[in-house]
C-alpha cells in the first residue's frame, strides 16, 4: 500500500501540526479530519484510525447509492479464527445502507478489515471523524490478528507507531496489492528475532521493521498476548 503509489492509498486531513502524520489536506484545531481511502480491484487491507459516531461499515461505507457494490468485507475474529463478512448490495439488500448483513461490522480505530472490490476500477472510500488522542490500546491475541494503526501515523510500524512490545518469532505481514494484469497480490513479511538475526537489522527484526500507509491495516502474528498502546495528542 501507498500514499500516491502504491495500488490502496490514503491521505488524512486532519493534525496539521503533526509531522508524523500524513499532511495532505489538512487542519482542524478541534482534531477533526478525514481519510481518502482509495481501494482498488481485488483484496485490501483496510482499517479506520478516526472515531465516528458507529465506526460501522454501515456508515464507514455506506451504500445506499451503490459505490460499493460487489464489495465484500471480511472482518477476522481471533477467538473463532474465521471471518465475519458482508455484502455490498444496494439492489437486492432489505437494509437502507445497502449491505446485506446490514453493515454491522464495525471498524474501530486498531481494527482492521479485508475488502474484496469485485469491480474493475478504483473506489474511494472517504472516513471523517475525530483524531483518537490520549492513550490508545489495541489488544493483540496470541496467534493471528488484522489491525491496523489506531491513531493515523504512516511508517515504520515499529517506530512510528510504537509496536515495540512484541515476542519473539512474532511476524508482521504486510499486504500488497497486485500490479495491474497480476492476480495475486504479496506479503511483505518481518519476523521477530530477539537475539538480533543474522542480518543486523534494528529494533530486533530478522528483516527491516515493517512499513505501513494511512488507512492501511496489517496481519500481526504474535507469539503471546499482549497490549499495543500508543499515547498521542496535538495539544501542546
Amino acid at each position: 500500500m501507498r500514499t500516491k503509489v502504491l495500488a490502496l492509498s490514503a491521505l488524512v486531513g486532519a493534525l496539521g501540526a503533526a509531522s508524523a502524520i500524513a499532511q495532505t489536506n489538512v487542519y482542524s484545531i478541534n482534531a477533526v479530519g478525514y481519510i481518502n481511502v482509495t481501494i482498488p480491484s481485488g483484496y485490501s487491507i483496510v482499517t479506520c484510525q478516526l472515531i465516528t459516531p458507529t465506526n460501522t461499515i454501515a456508515s464507514l461505507m455506506n451504500d445506499a447509492g451503490g459505490q460499493f457494490d460487489n464489495c465484500t468485507v471480511y472482518k477476522y475474529v481471533p477467538a473463532l479464527a474465521s471471518y465475519a463478512t458482508d455484502v455490498g448490495d444496494s439492489a437486492g439488500s432489505s437494509y437502507a445502507n445497502g449491505w446485506d448483513a446490514n453493515g454491522t461490522i464495525t471498524l474501530n480505530p486498531g481494527e482492521a478489515v479485508w475488502v474484496n472490490n469485485q469491480n474493475a476500477t478504483n473506489i474511494t472510500a472517504t472516513f471523517v471523524g475525530t483524531v483518537p488522542q490520549g492513550t490508545n490500546t489495541v489488544q493483540i491475541h496470541n496467534g493471528f490478528n488484522l489491525i491496523g494503526s489506531p491513531v493515523p501515523f504512516s511508517g515504520d510500524i515499529v517506530t512510528n507507531m510504537g509496536l515495540t512490545n512484541y515476542t519473539d518469532t512474532s511476524k508482521v505481514f504486510v499486504y500488497n496489492n497486485p500490479a495491474p494484469g497480476h492476480p495475486k497480490g504479496t506479503y511483505t513479511i518481518s519476523i521477530v528475532d530477539i537475539a538480533g538475526g543474522s542480518q543486523g537489522y534494528k529494533s530486533q527484526w530478522d528483516t527491516p521493521d515493517p512499513v505501513a500507509n494511512v488507512g492501511q491495516g496489517f496481519w500481526f502474528d504474535a507469539n503471546g498476548s499482549f497490549a499495543w498502546t500508543q499515547v498521542f495528542s496535538i495539544n501542546p
